[in-house]
């Protein structure tokens, strides 16, 4: 690769921050399913570093924290902006593609999972974000965890979206403009919102609804579900990635007919994030 075309690529992947996923009620959903899914044990943990606050709601706190003015070059693009996705070329999987200098929504999850475990701090871009914010990592620890805590809740949620492990040339979507009912939107906010709100359900009521799916599953494949690994969550995401482009050309007017084909798809995405998040909660604090 030519140095003018890599440091382009490091360009695009440094400015291409998405905007979100899921919106609000997505994340609440995934977060409610997975409260639902937590061992005692986990419940209580999560319940003090909370401090009672449930996961619906502190799901959706790293992307509140964008608009924070405490430090916006911490909250921009520059650190944590770039922790809510990853970027992956046609062709490419999480292993072979080009890292964001910046870390990514894998290497913010790896490093969470430390920090909630008591485990040492992975070095690399994410904790050099975190020591420019917080400084001293020991001296805070409980901070440091529920800010871990917090951020792990949005990003298992995040890598459920098709479109955050989009290109980077198009900002996972955010760049390719289509029509929503007539109103202009783009790709990306088509999946974080519009195709979870498309039936006009309060995140209580879908999650009822995708908790009831979840009752008529077997033990062995709520296992299955739950226990896939980030690099396997990624592989679907990829493969979804693929049937979203196939199916959209720029400047379409999106309807009923794209709403039939991919609501179902989107609710079983945040049915699975739900049940993962639950997972990885229960393994993170039963000990």
């Amino acid at each position: 690769m030519g140095q003018s075309r890599f440091l382009t690529l490091l360009i695009l992947l440094s400015f291409s921050s998405t905007v979100g996923a899921w919106g609000a009620n997505g994340h609440r959903v995934i977060g409610e399913l997975a409260q639902q899914q937590l061992s005692v044990t986990a419940h209580a943990a999560v319940s003090e570093l909370l401090q009672g606050e449930s996961l619906a709601f502190a799901s959706t706190w790293a992307d509140e924290m964008r608009s924070s003015k405490d430090n916006r070059q911490f909250w921009g693009s520059r650190y944590t902006g770039s922790w809510h996705y990853v970027n992956i070329a046609a062709g490419e999987t999480y292993n072979s593609a080009l890292k964001n200098p910046n870390g990514d929504a894998v290497m913010a999850l790896e490093t969470y999972i430390a920090i909630l475990r008591d485990e040492p701090i992975p070095a690399g871009p994410v904790r050099d974000g975190l020591e420019f914010y917080y400084g001293d990592l020991t001296a805070k620890r409980t901070e440091l965890k529920r800010f871990a805590l917090k951020f792990l809740l949005h990003i298992v949620g995040d890598l459920q979206q098709p479109l955050h492990s989009g290109y980077a040339e198009d900002q996972g979507g955010n760049q390719v403009e289509v029509q929503w009912f007539g109103d202009n939107s783009n790709l990306h906010t088509l999946w974080d919102t519009h195709l979870v709100e498309h039936s006009q359900l309060s995140y209580t009521e879908l999650t009822a609804k995708l908790a009831t799916r979840i009752s008529l599953l077997s033990s062995a494949e709520i296992q299955t579900l739950a226990r896939a690994t980030p690099a396997q969550w990624i592989s679907e995401a990829l493969v979804l990635r693929d049937q979203v482009y196939k199916a959209n050309v720029a400047g379409t007017d999106f309807g009923y007919d794209y709403a039939f084909e991919f609501v179902p798809v989107v609710e079983d995405r945040l049915l699975r994030g739900g049940l993962r998040l639950g997972w990885l909660l229960n393994e993170i604090f039963a000990k």
